[in-house]
């Protein structure tokens, strides 16, 4: 009698393995600087749970040479799907608001509450910290934030952020996310201690 549990599992096994070496294939092509490039918009302009780490940790490891052009291509077009974000928001906040859950609104509101006109350290709070960064879009551009102030603190926040994951996705290899995680989590401790000094000297 044919033990086909066996056959079952070497067909699980051969599929995983040809799904990893597409994934591979993928992310060593230019359609994977492209790919990574639209995964990064997306999460940036829409309230979409995707987070592009993974997906740039992928393509650098794919091609550790080509680690400059993904943490572009990734800082690129977060930027502009932040751009995006803020225009949506500025334009059809009505819309967007008819459609947040009650843990967005409240993130929403805690952003609001530090200081919207502040521009620079809204944007690099939302670009650097977990507060998701299209929320932070919504708040400045609700705000009446200076869209030109957004996009260069969008491109110091995104840049930290990113700019970390991918040096230690160069250097210490699939061990990245637990360095990365060490140093933007002290990085974001930083800022927000920053955000508040300057709250409170305001107040």
């Amino acid at each position: 009698m044919i033990d086909t549990s066996k056959i079952d599992s070497h067909v699980e096994k051969v599929i995983a393995t040809q799904t990893v070496t597409k994934a591979h294939s993928l992310m060593s092509s230019k359609a994977g600087l492209w790919f990574i490039g639209l995964v990064s918009f997306l999460e940036s302009s829409l309230p979409i749970p995707i987070i592009t780490d993974p997906f740039m940790i992928a393509g650098i490891l794919a091609n550790r040479a080509r680690t400059g052009w993904v943490v572009g291509v990734t800082l690129i077009g977060s930027v502009l799907g932040g751009v995006a974000a803020f225009i949506m928001a500025r334009y059809f906040f009505a819309l967007l608001e008819s459609i947040m859950t009650n843990n967005m609104l409240a993130q929403f509101q805690s952003l609001i509450s530090l200081d919207s006109s502040n521009t620079l350290l809204i944007t690099l709070v939302g670009s650097i910290t977990p507060i998701p960064y299209t929320i932070t879009a919504w708040v400045v551009a609700v705000g009446e934030g200076s869209l030109v102030l957004f996009i260069l603190a969008s491109i110091i926040g995104r840049g930290i952020r990113y700019g970390v994951v991918g040096v230690c996705t160069y250097w210490f290899g699939p061990r990245a996310v637990r360095y990365a995680q060490r140093s933007l989590g002290i990085t974001s401790i930083v800022l927000l201690l920053v955000a508040g000094t300057v709250l409170y000297f305001k107040l």
